[in-house]
């Protein structure tokens, strides 16, 4: 009896309650991969400026950047907020203001008026679940966005939800959100859902995003976080059940 053997059953177990629920499981998993550091910092703060965990002026501060730092802006939120990145792996939100960062929105236009386009609100939501790997932790039946715990379902709905699209907590709902999409046709951004409980009989009781080039994003018990796995190869292909599209 293998290691993995005793991880999947042991998980199995787990997922039988939570499908009762209607609520997100996880299965067992290869160990987690994870992300770089944004390739340059390009940005730089102006004026100090509250950098808070969401797209809101009633989130929760993480802290405030003093002017002269540089942060990696990852896209722009909505019209009033910009989501970005320091050197020390903190990722939040700041005001979209001009006074407060040299950020002149991208390729050069003046930034602070529109909301970014369907195609860079997939990569947006992408570089969001990325941000949070090694910072997340999985708790079952769990939303808490202060500690950064959460389930499969409401970490899905908590990354979407910074790039300004709604969804609703549990893959018994996200199952049916949005229009659906064929394997074939998957887009980064997209949300794909599995059957990890014994064989695959189309009971979907997980859910992650799709990156693009194969791969998916998810937050899951066996990784206590936040980790990225193939849905060509390897364990998850044949645990692979639907996809919806929601952007």
């Amino acid at each position: 009896m293998n290691n993995s053997w005793v991880s999947r059953n042991k998980i199995k177990v787990a997922l039988s309650a939570a499908i009762a629920f209607g609520a997100v499981g996880g299965a067992w998993i290869p160990a987690s991969s994870t992300v770089s550091a944004a390739a340059s910092y390009e940005t730089k703060i102006t004026y100090g400026v509250n950098m808070r965990v969401q797209a809101s002026a009633g989130s929760d501060k993480i802290r405030m950047l003093k002017k002269g730092e540089q942060v990696h802006v990852v896209g722009q939120a909505n019209a009033y907020w910009l989501h970005v990145l320091t050197p020390r792996g903190e990722s939040g939100y700041i005001s979209s203001s001009s006074q407060y960062s040299t950020y002149s929105g991208p390729s050069g236009s003046t930034g602070g008026t529109t909301s970014p386009g369907v195609s860079s609100k997939r990569d947006q939501v992408v570089s969001i679940a990325q941000s949070y790997i090694g910072r997340v932790s999985y708790g079952y039946g769990v939303r808490n966005e202060s500690r950064l715990i959460f389930d499969c379902s409401s970490f899905t709905q908590f990354v979407y939800g910074q790039a300004g699209v709604s969804l609703k907590w549990g893959t018994s709902v996200q199952k049916s959100q949005g229009k659906a999409v064929s394997r074939a046709n998957l887009q980064k951004g997209d949300l794909i859902f599995f059957d990890t409980v014994g064989s695959n009989n189309g009971v979907i009781n997980h859910v992650g995003i799709y990156m693009g080039n194969g791969q998916f994003i998810h937050n899951t018990p066996s990784a206590d976080g936040v980790a990225i796995h193939s849905l060509t190869s390897g364990w998850w292909k044949d645990r692979y059940v639907s996809s919806r599209s929601v952007i």
